[in-house]
């Protein structure tokens, strides 16, 4: 029940939180901040005390398949958004994303291998991301906006690790990663500023990336050796510290 409760209150909280950093500081730094683990690592975490912690560590190999499609979804996304209004849009980038995953999954690729594939794969899609072509629009919200992507996003964490027992740790992993909180992003930005705004807002997002995929990577490692504080507390150090040097860089 505690665990239930923790649910319901923390992932909501993330999500308003972020939705206001994104209204504070913009769609590239809103991007960043929403890159960060806030629901990846509110379930792997749930993972680790529901399933134990072998289940969570095995789950992160899943994750990098899940990553890598992620990053299909934030590029497809940015490109169709350009010639289609946010539904068509949205669900072309998820027929891409869904392609993504069973072609990797296919290739039953190891964890280093994966890691290494995702930094690459950040890399070159930051070299050929669609470039806004003028600045977004000004802003327009829509009524309970934020209790939308609040109770999207607490829903979906329920289903994944309500279901966790039922998917294992490979599938669990790659629905993890799941563009749930990307799609809420892209779409609000989208309709209510335009295709530029979502371009901004996902672009932010892959330069995140990074410091993310490096912090579900140390896990596999940190939680053999330390406590699950521990271990979040120095990978989400050294994901902030990517994420800064990061969006300095590009």
């Amino acid at each position: 029940m505690n665990l239930l409760f923790l649910k319901v209150t923390l992932i909501p909280t993330v999500i308003a939180l972020v939705t206001l950093a994104v209204r504070r500081w913009g769609n590239k730094i809103g991007g960043l901040i929403g890159s960060m683990p806030w629901t990846a690592g509110p379930i792997l975490l749930f993972f680790l005390l529901e399933q134990g912690k072998a289940f969570g560590i095995h789950s992160i190999q899943g994750t990098m398949t899940g990553i890598l499609a992620l990053i299909s979804f934030c590029l497809s996304y940015s490109a169709l958004s350009r010639h289609f209004r946010w539904l068509p849009t949205l669900l072309l980038s998820y027929v891409i994303y869904t392609l993504t995953i069973l072609f990797v999954n296919y290739l039953k690729l190891g964890l280093r291998v994966s890691y290494a594939l995702v930094i690459v794969y950040v890399l070159i899609a930051l070299r050929y991301f669609p470039t806004p072509t003028e600045r977004p629009s000004q802003v327009r919200r829509l009524p309970f906006d934020i209790l939308i992507r609040m109770s999207v996003a607490t829903l979906f964490v329920l289903l994944i690790t309500g279901l966790a027992a039922i998917l294992g740790p490979n599938w669990s992993g790659i629905l993890t990663p799941f563009p749930i909180m990307t799609s809420v992003l892209a779409i609000f930005s989208h309709l209510l500023q335009g295709s530029n705004a979502a371009i901004v807002t996902l672009r932010g997002l892959v330069i995140g990336l990074l410091g993310f995929t490096t912090f579900l990577f140390l896990q596999a490692f940190l939680l053999n050796e330390f406590s699950i504080p521990v271990s979040f507390g120095i990978a989400f150090a050294v994901n902030t510290v990517i994420n800064i040097i990061a969006s300095r860089i590009w």
